[in-house]
């Protein structure tokens, strides 16, 4: 395993063979044994000039900063792998939003082995570097439909689900996510929050008002899947229609949250699959998207470069450029 200085150096040989700046260069490493986190200004469009990729990087940060001081700025955020972990402190792989009714045996073990083979069979067409988007979509339909299906045959109740968060272990929020979001529900103007996940909306829902110390303020949304349920507490259906990785997007807002987008300019995107980059779509507003990249980074980097204005790679805490986006200032250097 190369040291810790070698692998900065081979990290910092990628990025100059590609042209682009490494607009963070003292970036926190993550657990020992993965990858450190380096944070690349993409330069888009392939060719940019040594130093362009970190100053547009540095004038879209503070034009979203401006943007939120002028109450012009909307944040939409993913959930799994993006406002959580992809890997707990000791090495266990972070559960999702789906995950946590499995991990907490609220799911029977024929649906646990139904499901693990539905993740072996269609992950990794959801994370294949070269698939066309257009053949990806229809199977990741597939795939989500299926699990709704075995679900509504499980005796999920609401009960059951809030009992089932307060007693999961195997998913933690990103460092300075906590932070963030009280930063954007206190501020004034308060910065619209939209956490818009291909998940389970009423799981994440209890995740973020178990775990966070404060109240979910009015401008921080959960758009997901979510639950129906009957008048007894059981589940009985699903929202429409069914968001997945390859679709979410603003198109489908729910009409009681599209003021919180209203006479906005400015999005800051944040994400940690290439399905994400489509999530303000249908919004009149430039976009400053953040990519979070964790495994396979060699094989998928070229294409997060694509799709993202800046990507950061490793399992660390939430991005600083993100936080300086909302008008989190950094904290001064210790003496």
């Amino acid at each position: 395993r190369p040291s810790v200085s070698a692998r900065w150096r081979l990290y910092a040989t990628r990025a100059l063979s590609l042209g682009r700046t490494c607009a963070i260069a003292a970036a926190p490493f993550c657990e020992v044994g993965r990858a450190p986190i380096c944070c690349w200004a993409m330069g888009g469009g392939g060719g940019a000039v040594a130093g362009d990729a970190a100053g547009r990087v540095a004038t879209a940060v503070a034009d979203c900063a401006e943007a939120a001081r002028s109450g012009e700025l909307v944040v939409i955020a993913d959930f799994d792998r993006t406002i959580t972990r992809c890997f707990l402190a000791d090495g266990r792989r972070c559960t999702s939003s789906h995950g946590v009714l499995e991990q907490a045996a609220v799911l029977s073990e024929m649906f646990r082995e139904r499901c693990k083979g539905l993740f072996e069979k269609y992950y990794p067409i959801e994370i294949h570097p070269t698939m066309p988007l257009e053949e990806k979509i229809p199977k990741m339909h597939e795939w989500y439909s299926q699990v709704h299906e075995l679900m509504l045959g499980e005796g999920v109740t609401r009960d059951r689900v809030h009992s089932a968060v307060a007693g999961i272990d195997c998913i933690d929020f990103r460092d300075g996510v906590s932070e963030f979001l009280r930063h954007c529900q206190e501020v004034k103007p308060p910065v619209p929050v939209l956490i818009m996940s291909a998940g389970l909306g009423d799981v994440i829902g209890e995740l973020l008002r178990q775990r966070l110390s404060f109240e979910l303020a009015p401008t921080t949304v959960v758009v997901s899947n979510m639950m129906a349920f009957d008048d007894e507490g059981k589940l009985a259906g699903f929202s429409e229609p069914l968001l997945h990785m390859y679709n979410k997007s603003a198109a489908f807002l729910p009409e009681a949250f599209q003021h919180l987008v209203k006479d906005k300019r400015r999005c800051l995107l944040i994400g940690d699959s290439i399905g994400d980059k489509t999530m303000a779509d249908g919004l009149d507003v430039d976009t400053f998207k953040v990519g979070i990249l964790t495994e396979k980074v060699d094989e998928r980097l070229q294409q997060y470069e694509e799709a993202f204005d800046f990507v950061v790679t490793g399992d660390g805490p939430f991005p600083d450029v993100c936080s300086r986006a909302v008008g989190i200032e950094p904290l001064a250097p210790a003496d």
